[in-house]
């Protein structure tokens, strides 16, 4: 769970989604004041991971270390300071400040991301998370819907629909904690959202990390909602910024193409034949485009197609999902750049979204030159307790890895066996089994055909 990544908070219920459990309730706080409108809160969230691999990278070995087996423990600490000012007549002012110290030690990861960027042995620091202001209108404006109008500034977490593209704006890497991946908000926002309900928009600017080439876009997202049915939306961005180049000035930005690129996408998810008394049914897509570019004549599309169901009389409330999701690979003989750009993908809606694969994943393919099955079974033993299996299959679209040719398309099939369960309202627990079994694809790239293994285990505490 990473980014290759976030997959990862845990629990909470969303079952009406098709899916297991999300992340985990924000918002907690450990000491609050409230005295004539005005409020403040002081809030803590933490976690410690263990992970292990076996036969990395399908017996090659540690793309850093070379070694079969790699171990190494994550733990972050977040502190946090919220405010608000309720006016009364004129609407509420609020913000929110908070800082994150994490950690990486005993080890890293297979694909060593904890050294990619510069990562010392044991990466780690402290940098800020959270620090934005905004103001929503409350009742101001007579005859529309409160809080119509919500504008923030700053340093924030930003999404649109259920993460496919926008979810989580900095990479966790060099600073250590990969895996668990607390760093998700952007380094600079201006978010404007009305909600005129059943139709609501968002305008916005954002402003990745350095990670991820300091990536700077301009977007607006409309959606109508309605209960009994789902959300239909469409979305419209474009990338005004991206490094060319890593901070050594030689070596060439692996996000550099998207500079000036242009993203439409359209989506729908909910489940829209309650009326018709299927409320067990769900169904979420998207399809995005891709186009233009200042650096590269971009010419890419991904999509994703999933129908669930659940079977609510059943015991443990058994939900059956199946997905099918496909990201463009770059033609060599074309002058177009056809790879499809996964922009700042995220984990909004459970295991499997939108990191496909606690193997593959996370640490060899990353929504992009992929043809990717996923069946998903989720149970839910108790109210505290969720268990799930999740069978992928992994193609190319063009045969190649990461420009290297191969002679198929045929790169995995993994299995992933997970548990989460909440030990109490501030605890969270997780396991993951994952094994992922090489395609000849796969064995051409690495150079070896073992199956590869995971086992992670955290655990969460919200304050």
């Amino acid at each position: 769970m990473s980014k290759a990544r976030w997959i990862k908070s845990l629990l909470l219920g969303l079952l009406a989604a098709g899916v297991g459990f999300g992340a985990a309730p924000a918002g907690a706080e450990i000491y609050a004041i409230d005295y004539n409108g005005f409020h403040a809160g002081a809030g803590l969230s933490a976690a410690m991971g263990t992970f292990h691999t076996n036969n990395s990278n399908f017996g090659a070995g540690g793309v850093k270390n070379g070694d079969k087996d790699n171990s190494w423990f994550e733990v972050y600490i977040m502190p946090s300071l919220n405010m608000s000012y309720d006016t009364g007549k004129f609407g509420t002012f609020y913000g929110e400040f908070s800082y994150v110290g994490t950690q990486t030690f005993g080890g890293i990861d297979p694909a060593g991301f904890s050294q990619t960027f510069g990562g010392s042995e044991n990466p780690g620091d402290w940098e800020s998370e959270l620090f934005y202001a905004g103001w929503k209108s409350g009742n101001l404006i007579p005859g529309l819907p409160e809080n119509v109008i919500d504008i923030s500034f700053g340093e924030q977490v930003f999404s649109v629909g259920d993460g496919f593209l926008i979810a989580d704006g900095e990479f966790d890497g060099a600073k250590g904690c990969y895996w668990i991946a607390p760093h998700k908000s952007f380094r600079e926002t201006a978010i404007l959202k009305v909600n005129t309900e059943p139709v609501r928009a968002d305008f916005f600017y954002l402003k990745a990390d350095k990670d991820y080439a300091d990536t700077e876009l301009y977007g607006v997202n409309v959606e109508y909602i309605k209960d009994g049915f789902g959300t239909l939306g469409a979305s419209w961005m474009t990338i005004t910024d991206a490094n060319a180049f890593y901070e050594d000035g030689v070596t060439e930005n692996f996000y550099a193409n998207r500079d000036g690129m242009d993203v439409w996408s359209v989506r729908f998810q909910g489940n829209p034949l309650t009326a018709w008394g299927l409320e067990e049914l769900f169904l979420s897509g998207e399809y995005v485009d891709q186009s233009g570019g200042d650096r590269a004549d971009v010419d890419a599309y991904g999509y994703y197609v999933e129908a669930g169901w659940t079977f609510g009389n059943l015991p443990w409330t058994p939900t059956l999902s199946y997905r099918y999701a496909f990201f463009s690979g770059d033609d060599a003989d074309t002058s177009d750049y056809e790879s499809f750009d996964p922009l700042f993908y995220g984990f909004l809606r459970g295991w499997g979204t939108h990191f496909m694969g606690e193997v593959v994943g996370e640490y060899h393919l990353f929504n992009s030159n992929q043809q990717i099955q996923m069946v998903h079974l989720n149970l839910v033993p108790t109210d505290k307790l969720s268990v799930g299996a999740i069978y992928y299959n992994f193609k190319l679209d063009k045969n190649n890895i990461f420009g290297t040719p191969v002679t198929s398309d045929e790169y995995a099939d993994e299995i992933n066996l997970y548990a989460d369960y909440a030990l109490n309202d501030n605890v969270w627990l997780s396991g993951v089994f994952g094994c992922a079994f090489p395609g000849e694809a796969a064995e051409q790239y690495w150079g070896d055909d073992q199956a590869m293994m995971v086992v992670e285990a955290y655990v969460t505490f919200t304050f």
